[in-house]
């Protein structure tokens, strides 16, 4: 291991759009020689009716769902990393009710370097009302923070 091996961050999310924009990583100059670690986090959501709370994903469905989503993340590292890379290379799924709060302590306990993070480019009106996990980052991450932005 490279005694400047800095670590990199990807919070992955899984629509087609997001995994479209990581994979333009590939071969670039940000993961070269770095420790990569590509983390995925599901929101917990509650439900609550006149009866009793509802909590959505259930924790027997946590494996099945960390699972798949693990696959997902194995092709996009394949689909960035070299050979090489793929050896320092962790993939992470996480259940909590705050994904933005869990990334950050995940940075923090990982020292991390650089958080990388695809928006989906909502403007106007839809971006007014979405909380901008990027956003959030940029304001709050403890490290560097790189964006990648749809293409027009």
């Amino acid at each position: 291991m490279r005694l400047n091996m800095k670590n990199v961050v990807i919070c992955a999310a899984l629509n087609d759009e997001s995994l479209d924009l990581l994979k333009t990583l590939k071969d670039s100059p940000l993961l070269q020689g770095n420790k990569i670690h590509i983390i995925h986090c599901f929101e917990i959501q509650i439900y609550t009716s006149d009866f009793s709370p509802f909590i959505y994903p259930t924790e027997d469905k946590y494996p099945e769902i960390e699972s798949a989503t693990l696959k997902i993340l194995d092709g996009l590292a394949s689909s960035i990393c070299t050979p090489e890379q793929l050896k320092n290379t962790e993939k992470h799924v996480y259940f909590t009710q705050s994904p933005k709060q869990r990334v950050h302590e995940y940075l923090d306990e990982k020292k991390a370097d650089l958080v990388i993070v695809a928006t989906r480019g909502k403007h106007g009106i839809a971006g007014l009302f979405s909380s901008s996990f990027a956003e959030h980052l940029v304001k709050y991450s403890p490290c560097d923070v790189h964006i990648l932005r749809p293409q027009k």
